[in-house]
């Protein structure tokens, strides 16, 4: 393994060539352990590589982060899938800046041979956002569909829990090295994506967070994935751009019709208006995937509720955003006590979800 990181990354580091001519360069000389260090090799010979480059990959010069990069390999169990080997797959070959190794934890080459259908939004969504996303991908997942994201707040953790909530497998692009989870919130939630698909990252380990990872890392998330389904997200969102990559690598795009006058609603009807297909069913996603649409009923059917409960899960409805304990109290005028009983009879019952803390949405 470290072998394989050190040549791979000495290759990465390698001065005179830019990231294209890097690619270009693996496709004619595929494997780096072949060559780093080997004096040799035919490759020292070819003057069409800059005689930098050839210099640095003779003498093996280590990658500056190669030690604090390995331990966090080992320490994590981190693999390697690099450009040009077997497992690497075809559709993210084929793009516009594909990344010389792919960093992940968990099974990724297994779930990449599943079909897969790639989910983005936006981090803030609404009670509708959230439940149509859990509804809409539910029969989907049920069907073995893969589940793409990024493992952030909001449609991207809605859409990891009901791939994993319906026994089918996801993965999480991330913006960082994998063994950095954010949200912290998500931390639980990423080790279940590990024992059930993969996260995957192009960064090295140790890659701090910075803000513009993330617009880099979406062009992985459609890449991996035939279809893009858009759930919620405004003009200026992450989500939208992740559509912008779709439809540049020629992906079908998919979009959740939203109330016109809500900013989160403004993305989905935009790429709606411009040839996105219009998502109300899950059978419209089964359709596009080429997947067989007899599916389960759209819309489950809940169990029954008091009179207390319907009044609670009312307010729900009529505020349509996320309420926390302390708010219920004082709406309610329940003790204590009796809000803690309701509140748990409706999550139990799918009619409630919690969202971290004592904050409620609807299930």
């Amino acid at each position: 393994m470290k072998d394989k990181l050190q040549a791979w990354l000495c290759l990465k580091s390698a001065p005179g060539l830019r990231s294209r001519g890097i690619l270009d360069l693996v496709q004619k000389y595929p494997d780096p352990r072949r060559y780093v260090g080997q004096a040799e090799h035919p490759l020292f010979r070819d003057e069409s590589i800059p005689l930098e480059t050839r210099r640095h990959l003779q003498m093996a010069v280590p990658h500056p982060r190669l030690e604090q990069i390995a331990k966090l390999c080992s320490h994590y169990g981190i693999e390697l899938l690099c450009y040009g080997e077997t497992d690497y797959p075809t559709a993210l070959s084929n793009i516009a800046a594909p990344p010389l190794i792919m960093y992940y934890r968990g099974d990724l080459p297994s779930t990449l041979k599943q079909l897969s259908l790639a989910v983005v939004g936006t981090r803030k969504p609404t009670a509708y956002g959230r439940e149509m996303c859990a509804k809409l991908l539910a029969p989907v997942c049920q069907q073995g569909v893969a589940i793409i994201s990024g493992l952030a707040s909001g449609i991207d953790t809605a859409a990891h829990s009901t791939a994993l909530k319906n026994q089918a497998r996801t993965i999480a692009v991330l913006a960082s090295g994998v063994e950095t989870i954010y949200p912290p919130a998500n931390k639980d939630l990423a080790e279940r994506i590990v024992q059930h698909g993969a996260l995957v990252s192009e960064y090295e380990p140790g890659t701090k967070l910075e803000s513009w990872n993330f617009p880099a890392r979406n062009r992985i998330i459609s890449a991996l994935a035939p279809a893009t389904f858009v759930v919620e997200g405004p003009m200026d969102s992450g989500a939208l751009l992740t559509a912008k990559f779709a439809l540049e690598q020629d992906r079908d795009l998919m979009a959740l019709p939203g109330e016109i006058n809500h900013p989160n609603a403004q993305g989905p009807n935009y790429l709606i208006k411009n040839g996105a297909q219009c998502v109300t069913t899950p059978e419209d996603i089964l359709a596009s995937l080429g997947l067989d649409s007899e599916v389960r009923d759209q819309l489950e059917i809940l169990p029954p509720i008091s009179s207390d409960e319907q009044k609670l899960w009312d307010l729900f409805k009529t505020e349509q955003r996320e309420l926390s304990f302390d708010e219920l109290l004082v709406s309610t005028g329940h003790s204590f006590g009796k809000l803690s009983t309701i509140l748990l009879n409706l999550e139990l019952k799918g009619y409630l979800s919690r969202t971290g803390g004592n904050t409620y949405i609807l299930g």
